[in-house]
C-alpha cells in the first residue's frame, strides 16, 4: 500500500509543478506602454472631461490636467500571459484590469470599457472586490501616475485614436468622427 501511495505522489508532483504559474518582472518599456494604452483609451473614448477635479491638478484652475495613480503589479504572469493594474477610469470609478503583452512587446488592455466592467468579467470595478484586498494591492504594487488633459487638442485625440486603433483594431473616436480623419 505504501508503494502505491508513493507512486501516486511521485506522479502528482510534476502535475502540481506544471500548474504553478511563473512570473517575471515587468520591464520599464512595458510599464510605459501600459501607461500609454490607459491614456489612449481615455482620449479615444472621450472620457477625458470626466477627469476634471480627479487626482492632483498639474495644470491650471482653468485647464485641469489630472495626475492619476496607476497601481501596477510588478510581476507579469508568464504562464497565463497577463498582468494586473488598478486605476480610476472615469466615469466607471476605480477598476481592476488585466493587460496582455504580445510577442512584439505591445500592451493591450483587457475588456471593453463600454461594458462598464461588470463583476462577471476578469476586469471589473473594484467596488466588487474586498476593500482590504484592494488596499493590500495598492500598497504592494508599483505606484506610478498617468496624466489626463481634460481639454486635449484635436491632435492629441487623433494621435491617441490612431495608437488605439493600431493596438486594438478599433478606434471609438474614428468610428464616431469619420469626417475628421
Amino acid at each position: 500500500m505504501k508503494r502505491v501511495l508513493s507512486v501516486v505522489l511521485v506522479c502528482l508532483l510534476p502535475m502540481s509543478a506544471l500548474a504553478a504559474p511563473t512570473y517575471r518582472h515587468l520591464k520599464p518599456a512595458e510599464i510605459e506602454k501600459l501607461k500609454q494604452a490607459v491614456e489612449d483609451e481615455i482620449y479615444d473614448y472621450g472620457y477625458f472631461a470626466e477627469f476634471y477635479e480627479i487626482g492632483d491638478n498639474i495644470g491650471t484652475p482653468q485647464h485641469w490636467k489630472a495626475r492619476v495613480h496607476l497601481f501596477i503589479n510588478p510581476l507579469y504572469n508568464s504562464t497565463e500571459k497577463h498582468g494586473e493594474v488598478i486605476y480610476k477610469l472615469m466615469p466607471y470609478g476605480q477598476i481592476y484590469r488585466l493587460f496582455y503583452i504580445d510577442a512584439a512587446g505591445e500592451v493591450t488592455l483587457d475588456g471593453d470599457s463600454q461594458n462598464h466592467f461588470p463583476i462577471t468579467q476578469p476586469s471589473h470595478q473594484t467596488v466588487f472586490m474586498d476593500d482590504l484586498d484592494v488596499c493590500r494591492r495598492e500598497q504592494s504594487w508599483l505606484d506610478i501616475f498617468f496624466i489626463v488633459d481634460t481639454s486635449p487638442t484635436l491632435g492629441m485625440i487623433k494621435d491617441a485614436a490612431q495608437r488605439e486603433k493600431q493596438r486594438t483594431g478599433f478606434s471609438d473616436w474614428e468610428h464616431k468622427h469619420p469626417e475628421k480623419q
